[in-house]
């Protein structure tokens, strides 16, 4: 007999990790669908949706406790809206990554300042 989606939701809010691992089992490949295909070519050698995932629930253990879903409907949308914000956090990682620091960078020749 499956436990009822309201009842391991109230579990895991409880701080039962069991009942969060199953509400993760269970709606996680609806998560993972929303960032199909919105990781840049660029960014795929380095980056993939396991990675996203991997934070994403993470995330979802950190902070289980600011969870107000009461169904599996609102359950998704959540770890949705945390996979989304796992995979702009990262992406935009990289592209820090990829900028010159400060003392490396190339100043123009008239911000130079002459002594």
């Amino acid at each position: 007999m499956t436990e009822s989606v309201r009842g391991l939701l109230e579990q895991a809010v409880a701080g039962e990790a069991q009942a969060l691992r199953t509400l993760l089992k269970r709606f996680g490949p609806q998560a993972r669908l929303a960032i199909r295909g919105k990781i840049d070519r660029k960014w795929r050698p380095v980056l993939d949706e396991d990675d996203v995932m991997q934070v994403a629930y993470m995330e979802a253990f950190l902070h289980i406790d600011q969870l107000e879903a009461h169904d599996g409907r609102s359950f998704t949308g959540w770890l949705t809206r945390i996979a989304e914000n796992a995979l702009r956090d990262a992406i935009r990682g990289l592209e820090r990554k990829k900028r010159p620091q400060p003392e490396q960078r190339h100043t123009h020749r008239s911000e130079r300042i002459h002594a």
